[in-house]
């Protein structure tokens, strides 16, 4: 009988630990994300565009709430100026093109109480581009013969991806990740962009 009560007792005392555990991976938390994002445009335009061989800084921060198996959170995200020039022989021209998204993000912790944890995730928002194209042609007065041209259009932004939690604590989370964002049209020109992340995570 002894024996019997010892077991049960050390069997309800380890659901109570493990409950509490379990409370402190969930709630509120902040996130941060730092990684390489490469726009990808398509052919349909006739602007000075191509496909890009750079990649470019981004850097986001989000607040969310986790409850075991599913995260909800609002995410700002911003990427660093893509920047090239394209010559006819004739003209120049200087060009640029940057993207500013905000996420409503969701997310399947596939095992939420292990050390690793694979996730996946989707999220809608918009977009705001930014495209600035200056050309000039050579020995030519600037303020002549030199043009600006700007578009900062906004755009519905949809993205799907995944990655790998490290649980470092309860409360404490690393992330590395993969995310895919269609970012709408400028100029008969599709914007996607394709990202690689890792991220700290905090519940409060």
């Amino acid at each position: 009988m002894k024996k019997l009560l010892l077991t049960a007792s050390a069997i309800v005392l380890g659901l109570a630990m493990s409950s509490d555990a379990f409370a402190d991976c969930n709630g509120f938390y902040a996130g941060i994300r730092a990684g390489s994002a490469k726009h990808d445009y398509s052919k349909k335009s006739h602007m000075n565009m191509h496909d890009l061989d750079s990649h470019v800084w981004m850097l986001s921060g989000s607040l969310g709430y986790r409850y075991n198996y599913y995260r909800t959170e609002l995410e700002y995200v911003w990427r660093d100026k893509d920047k090239w020039s394209v010559s006819d022989g004739v003209a120049t021209s200087k060009l640029s093109f940057q993207t500013q998204s905000y996420m409503w993000n969701h997310y399947i912790d596939i095992l939420p109480y292990n050390w690793w944890s694979p996730y996946v995730g989707a999220g809608i928002g918009f977009t705001k581009m930014k495209y600035h194209d200056k050309f000039s042609i050579p020995g030519e007065p600037t303020e002549d013969y030199a043009s600006i041209f700007n578009n900062t259009p906004t755009r519905f932004t949809w993205s799907v991806g995944g990655g790998l939690t490290l649980k470092v604590t309860n409360k404490f989370n690393v992330d590395a990740g993969y995310r895919y964002y269609d970012m709408g049209a400028i100029h008969k020109m599709d914007v996607k962009a394709h990202e690689f992340y890792g991220g700290l995570r905090y519940v409060f």
